[in-house]
């Protein structure tokens, strides 16, 4: 008893303290200068965004049915993809982009979908499919290029690779469909980069699957060294695992553990952006993954906003709400080495999520997150 009154009024403290290195906030707002908000329309500042891209169906609800029925579900999932406009899609994010303007982007969740016909995964063949049947990126691009917004691809890592039988008739006949998933960054044309990284964390969740070897699922993250108008960071995108049982929260936890001790020795200041799958607005007190970034030096941006929920060409109204849940950060560290950087005013507003139009299989509960700051 007295051991869990001592760690409850040490939790307390400790959240006490952080708090208190936060802004003031007075009526949900953080109170700025408009000497400070005008330094977010100078040069020197940084845009970034992160954007979830949801492949519809998450690959391990298509694993964990009976394995007799994976054919068939296989098909509803490449049923529901033919559904869907990728262009449309593409060009909805593309306004996104072109409203913001952003310097660095992380996308993550990015999906390709390749094909084999005939299949031999139903009879044990491990003949990859090659045939590409969907891929988003290159259609964004084009998308961007249409608009005179040149952007490219500088860092990419490879996660979640699995290749399921696929039912294509009623005979019955089999296809092979190969799910590949991504995580990536794109940087604008007038962006330096160096030093582009990757890697798939150690900690990663695997399905078990009746008389056949488990299924690993990894995840990873991406980060490059970029410079903005004379100014260098260190940009990190992720995607960390889904937390809705013990187990995903004991991945996600060791995940987030992994990214921090990566990160510890960087000397530049870090811009970390992703899909975190840990809700941001249950404070240090709430979600375990949140607390042990925030504990480890790293500011949610959310926070120092002047910000909120905006529409692809909205004006900027004076009072923006707050979003009701938060997965998707933007989070900053400054720099360990050689001479710290005060972190400036911020502009943060959602794009995505409820605010768009959902598009089939590809819905997402999820919203992105553009930031503007100085640091």
């Amino acid at each position: 008893m007295r051991y869990g009154i001592a760690v409850g009024l040490w939790m307390v403290a400790l959240g006490a303290c952080q708090v208190a290195t936060l802004p003031q906030v007075v009526d949900g707002r953080v109170e700025q200068s408009a000497a400070e908000h005008s330094q977010l329309f100078d040069r020197g500042a940084l845009t970034v965004m992160t954007r979830s891209l949801s492949g519809g169906t998450p690959l391990e609800r298509l694993l964990e049915g009976p394995l007799a029925e994976e054919p068939a579900r296989a098909a509803e999932l490449l049923g529901a993809l033919s559904q869907e406009d990728v262009r449309a899609r593409a060009r909805k994010l593309a306004d996104e982009i072109q409203y913001a303007r952003p310097h660095l982007i992380g996308l993550q969740q990015v999906t390709q979908v390749r094909l084999q016909s005939p299949g031999d995964a139903l009879f044990g063949g491990t003949q990859p499919a090659e045939a590409m049947y969907l891929d988003v990126l290159p259609v964004l691009l084009g998308e961007l290029e249409a608009r005179g917004l040149h952007y490219r691809e500088v860092a990419r890592v490879r996660n979640a690779d699995v290749e399921l039988p696929l039912l294509t008739s009623s005979a019955p006949t089999f296809d092979d469909v190969r799910l590949t998933d991504f995580d990536l960054i794109l940087a604008r044309a007038d962006v330096e980069i160096k030093e582009a990284r990757a890697g798939n964390y150690v900690a990663h969740r695997e399905v078990s699957r009746p008389g056949q070897e488990p299924v690993a699922l990894p995840r990873g993250w991406v980060s490059v060294a970029a410079k903005v108008e004379g100014r260098k960071y260190r940009f990190v995108s992720t995607h960390l695992e889904p937390a809705p049982d013990e187990t995903g929260l004991r991945v996600q936890v060791a995940q987030a553990g992994e990214l921090i001790r990566t990160l510890r020795g960087e000397p530049l200041p870090v811009v970390l952006v992703g899909d975190f799958n840990t809700p941001a607005n249950l404070g240090l007190m709430g979600a375990p993954t949140y607390r042990e970034l925030l504990l480890a030096g790293y500011v949610d941006v959310w926070t120092r906003r002047q910000g909120g929920l905006l529409p692809v060409g909205a004006d900027l109204p004076n009072e923006m709400p707050a979003l009701a849940e938060r997965l998707n950060l933007v989070l900053v560290r400054k720099p360990v080495a050689p001479s710290p950087r005060r972190m400036g005013p911020v502009l943060a507003y959602v794009v995505g999520g409820s605010l768009e139009e959902r598009f089939g299989p590809w819905k997402s509960d999820l919203a992105g997150v553009v930031a503007r700051l100085r640091i």
